[in-house]
C-alpha cells in the first residue's frame, strides 16, 4: 500500500477530477470581509452616536471604520483587477449613454438599477472619507471648531444612511428582476453560472488579517474606556493634565 500524499497533482496525473465550487469566483474574500465589517461598524457607529454611555464604543468603531476605509482605497489601488476602484467607475461610467438612450426614447430600467446600485456604492465610499474626518476633528476638538465639525459629521453620517438605505432597495429590487439572491454573492463571493472566475485568487489569507485586526483592535480599545463611557483614555488624560495645569496657574 503507498504511502504517498493524495493531491491535485497526483489526482490531475491518474484522471481523477477533483469537484469544482459551483458557480464563477466574483468577490475575493478580503472586499467581503471589507464590506460587512464596513457595515457593521458604521452601523454600530450610527447606533451609539446620541449616547454618552457608548461614547467609547463610538469612537472606537469611528477608528475601525477610518481604518478599512484606508485598507479598501489601498487594496483598491494595488489590488487585482476585479477589485479596483476604476473597476468600479466604469460600473457607472454607462450613465451618460443610458441616458442619451432614454432621451430617445430607449429606456432600459434594469440597466438603469445596475448603474444606480455602483453609482450608490461609489458615493457611500466618497461620503466616508469626510465623515471619518470630522469625527476625528470633532473628537480632538481640532483648532476649537469642536462643535462645528460635530455638524458637519452628522451631515455627512446622515448622507452616509441614506446612501446605504438607497444601496439595499436597489438590491432587493435587482434581485427580484433576477430572480436570485444577489446579497449571497457577497457572502459566497460566487454566482450562479458558467464561465471564468473573475476573481482569479480567494485571499482568504488576507480576509482573515483583516477580520482579526479589526476585531483585536476593537475588542482592545472599547476595554481601555474608562467604565462610565467617557471618550478615550489617552483624551481624558490630556483633559486632567489640562485642568491641573490651569489649578496650577490659579494658585
Amino acid at each position: 500500500m503507498s504511502n504517498t500524499p493524495f493531491t491535485t497533482a497526483s489526482a490531475s496525473s491518474s484522471g481523477v477530477s477533483l469537484p469544482r465550487p459551483k458557480g464563477r469566483l466574483m468577490i475575493d474574500a478580503p472586499v467581503r470581509a471589507f464590506h460587512w465589517l464596513f457595515a457593521l461598524s458604521f452601523v454600530g457607529a450610527w447606533l451609539t452616536a446620541e449616547s454618552e454611555h457608548w461614547r467609547a464604543v463610538h469612537v472606537t468603531l469611528g477608528y475601525a471604520f477610518g481604518g478599512l476605509l484606508l485598507f479598501r482605497l489601498m487594496y483598491g489601488l494595488i489590488g487585482p483587477k476585479q477589485a479596483r476602484l476604476s473597476s468600479l467607475w466604469r460600473r457607472v461610467s454607462g450613465l451618460a449613454g443610458w441616458c442619451r438612450g432614454a432621451l430617445s426614447g430607449k429606456l432600459d430600467l434594469p440597466r438603469l438599477a445596475t448603474l444606480a446600485a455602483g453609482g450608490a456604492m461609489l458615493l457611500m465610499l466618497s461620503v466616508a472619507a469626510p465623515l471619518v474626518l470630522s469625527g476625528y476633528a470633532s473628537h480632538i476638538e481640532w483648532l476649537g471648531l469642536e462643535d462645528a465639525m460635530e455638524e458637519v459629521h452628522e451631515f455627512f453620517a446622515n448622507a452616509l444612511m441614506a446612501f446605504v438605505v438607497a444601496h439595499l432597495a436597489l438590491m432587493v429590487v435587482l434581485s427580484v428582476q433576477r430572480r436570485k439572491n444577489l446579497a449571497q454573492t457577497m457572502l459566497t463571493g460566487r454566482t450562479d453560472g458558467v464561465g471564468p472566475d473573475l476573481a482569479k485568487a480567494n485571499r482568504g489569507w488576507l480576509a482573515m488579517i483583516v477580520v482579526l485586526a479589526v476585531v483585536g483592535f476593537v475588542a482592545w480599545d472599547v476595554t481601555q474606556a474608562p467604565a462610565d463611557g467617557s471618550l478615550s483614555s489617552h483624551t481624558a488624560n490630556g483633559s486632567s493634565l489640562d485642568d491641573d495645569h490651569h489649578d496650577d496657574d490659579d494658585d
